[in-house]
């Protein structure tokens, strides 16, 4: 299903929108789908909301020694631990299929076990050695972050996880 827009410009059809428009909400006319129904308000709100969010999500982030929640501005997250352990906390994701990638870049000597705030496929994911790598995926709703995979980028085994 496609998603145009009614409107004529100078006496020509105009029926594109992009992203940056419908997020921006600089479009003339009525948006409608293929049979020419216009779509809710509603829904056209939240999928600006999503779009926008998205189109703003990229690059890395960095968590320091002791910082416990992990960032969600990006899809990279690098985490140094300190002596201790650390309990990680990971917020709800801010839209159905952000992902995000978390790397223990610097071993500090403490485990991070994290814990996502909603998830029914993982309750805790503990990295425990430079290069232990997890990626989430935010579905949304009760499902929440699912894990994808992990692996171990220095070759030694990789984080354990706990289901629920």
């Amino acid at each position: 299903m496609g998603i145009y827009v009614s409107e004529t410009v100078g006496g020509v059809a105009d029926n594109a929108v992009s992203v940056a428009e419908l997020a921006a909400e600089q479009y003339n006319g009525a948006l409608v789908d293929d049979a020419g129904t216009a779509f809710p308000a509603a829904f056209l709100a939240a999928v600006a909301t999503q779009a926008s969010s998205a189109a703003n999500y990229s690059g890395e982030t960095a968590s320091a020694a002791d910082s416990l929640a992990i960032p969600i501005t990006a899809p990279l997250c690098l985490k140094t631990t300190g002596a201790d352990a650390e309990a990680l906390t990971l917020a709800d994701g801010t839209f159905v299929g952000q992902k995000i990638t978390i790397q223990l870049d610097v071993d500090g000597g403490g485990d991070g076990t994290l814990t996502p705030a909603t998830s029914t496929t993982v309750a805790t994911i503990v990295f425990a050695d430079a290069g232990d790598l997890a990626t989430l995926e935010w579905r949304g709703g009760t499902s929440g972050w699912v894990l994808l995979g992990t692996c171990d980028l220095a070759g030694i085994g990789g984080p354990v996880y706990t289901l629920p």
